[in-house]
């Protein structure tokens, strides 16, 4: 069906899709995030086992984090995706199981925030930091603003 960056892409316009059947007199915005490990997708962890696997897998390597950003406003719809590379230093276990007590890894892609306090064996590499957390301001702007003009001409 696809590798994770499209499947992101999908879910965000299907999140949008969904939600603009209302007919909002606003634009809806709908995003997804997805960690990206050589073409694997990692969710989120169902539990601190889980959670554990996935940090060790990302661990002495990058991965991407891919971010799609669905604008729907009536009958204009528009998407896109910001991708990001994050570095994960090789870390021992007393590291992960610290980050793991702070609960801050659940319900989140891959186990982890970028910007979580409790961590600090995962770094930006390459990219926009705030479209590895999930919403890349610049470009829900730039969205805005296309299809505001799309729906003037």
């Amino acid at each position: 069906v696809g590798g994770p960056r499209r499947l992101c892409r999908l879910r965000a316009e299907r999140k949008a899709r969904g939600a603009a059947l209302a007919r909002p007199v606003a634009p809806v915005l709908a995003v997804d995030t997805v960690v990206d490990v050589g073409g694997v997708e990692l969710g989120k962890a169902a539990d601190r086992g889980a959670a554990r696997a996935m940090l060790r897998r990302l661990l002495g390597r990058t991965h991407e984090v891919h971010t799609a950003h669905c604008v729907v406003w009536r009958d204009v719809e528009r998407t896109e995706v910001v991708s990001a590379t994050v570095r994960g230093d090789a870390v021992d276990d007393a590291a992960i199981e610290s980050y793991l007590d702070t609960d801050e890894w659940r319900g989140k892609a891959g186990a982890y925030g970028i910007q979580d306090r409790a961590q600090s064996f995962l770094h930006l590499q390459a990219g926009a930091f705030d479209g590895v957390m999930g919403l890349h301001v610049a470009t829900v702007r730039s969205l805005l603003a296309r299809v505001a003009g799309e729906r003037r001409a």
